[in-house]
């Protein structure tokens, strides 16, 4: 018989003694979870297509595929079959599974293995599309199914929910020779969040001041990394994930490497005394390895960076006294430096070279011919940020 399955009913089934059993759900017809001695319990949908009864796997239920994500499923899949579109049975090989999103993908990735974002790629397609909508046809998915799964992701980013469609919207760009039924793009028409405005916050030197002394009572990873946030203006991402190889200390210099650089070209850090004393307080393990470990995988560059910025901002506010201060997130560090420099009359192009940003002198046809790398006036750029540094700091504690 059945009955209106919900999560908390299927956590609650008891496995049987022997063999499997099944529950029917009420809201979509044929869809069933079925249990088997194991515990494991397993969506299925029975369905009559070309005349004989088949049971097609639509996923083990999951924290991330209950029975809201199956019956969405099965009800897309029942819509192919009686569209006459086929389905892709369990274990299924050959034409129908290469035309599912799941079976054009590893030729997608792989035409697109020579372009820097490809890690993104890969990661968004197979993290929040395959999920979502991997089984089916890729010439079967309408704007609707975009805008739902794009909506979906919307509500807790709507930032990777712009990045998720735009993703999937390069993946029919390249699949759409492939799919002769497929009229148009369906990301073409689909709904997505509007893109945010342009941040401009910076924070204040108060903030300043009390951010540093923050992160000069936590211990590694956490306040060393934000020391080195602010004395030299890199990407989080490119100080999180450091490596020990990175560094010349004789020559006080921080490379980041290409392949660990927004836009894919190396960058020389001079580093100031102040972020000389930073990475030489640190432990340094024989052999290198990450400069800001992960607790208990050292492998691994540090992460959490959401509940970092939550408890940062947290005790800012309690350091300067007030209530909830204006929002800010890591990045607007960077923003700060630059705006310090500008402050300080450091020459625009030297300011884009400490951020390497490849714009101005150093982007278009200007960045052919300008090979300069500005080196020696990134040193004296930064060591000039961080004697200012120092006076925001001192005085910061003057007015405590």
């Amino acid at each position: 018989m059945a009955t209106k399955l919900s999560d908390a009913k299927i956590r609650d089934l008891t496995p049987p003694d022997t063999g499997q059993v099944e529950h029917a759900d009420s809201e979509v017809p044929g869809l069933r979870v079925r249990i088997g001695t194991s515990g494991a319990r397993t969506f299925i949908l029975r369905k009559r297509v070309d005349g004989k009864i088949r049971n097609v796997t639509l996923g083990r239920f999951a924290p991330r595929f209950g029975i809201v994500e199956a019956r969405r499923k099965a009800r897309a899949l029942i819509s192919d079959i009686e569209a006459g579109k086929g389905v892709q049975p369990p274990k299924a090989k050959g034409a129908v599974a290469a035309r599912t999103i799941s079976g054009m993908l590893p030729d997608y990735l792989k035409a697109k293995a020579h372009l820097r974002s490809h890690a993104d790629t890969k990661r968004i397609l197979e993290g929040y599309v395959v999920p979502e909508l991997g089984t089916r046809l890729a010439d079967t998915i309408t704007r609707a199914d975009v805008t739902t799964l794009i909506d979906k992701i919307a509500v807790h980013s709507p930032s990777r929910a712009r990045a998720t469609h735009a993703q999937l919207s390069a993946f029919y760009t390249w699949a759409m020779p492939r799919l002769d039924r497929l009229p148009a793009n369906p990301c073409r028409d689909a709904g997505r969040p509007e893109k945010p405005k342009a941040r401009d916050r910076v924070l204040t030197d108060d903030e300043l001041a009390g951010l540093w002394r923050i992160a000069d009572a936590e211990p590694a990873p956490w306040g060393p990394a934000v020391k080195l946030l602010i004395l030299t203006g890199q990407r989080r991402s490119e100080v999180f994930g450091a490596e020990w190889s990175e560094f010349d200390l004789a020559a006080k210099e921080w490379t980041v490497p290409p392949e660990r650089s927004k836009n894919g070209i190396a960058n020389i850090v001079p580093l100031s005394g102040e972020a000389m004393a930073v990475i030489t307080a640190l432990d340094r393990p024989e052999g290198g390895g990450k400069v800001f470990p992960a607790r208990g995988a050292p492998e691994n560059g540090a992460s959490g960076f959401s509940k970092l910025q939550a408890r940062f901002r947290k005790s800012l506010d309690e350091d300067l006294g007030r209530e909830a201060g204006p929002h800010w997130q890591m990045h607007d560090i960077r923003r700060t430096v630059a705006t310090g420099l500008q402050k300080l009359g450091i020459r625009f192009e030297v300011t884009e070279a400490v951020l390497n940003h490849l714009s101005g002198a150093r982007g278009g046809i200007a960045g052919v011919y300008q090979r300069h790398d500005w080196k020696e006036e990134k040193r004296a750029a930064l060591n000039s940020w961080a004697i200012s540094l120092r006076e925001i700091i001192s005085k910061g504690l003057e007015n405590e």
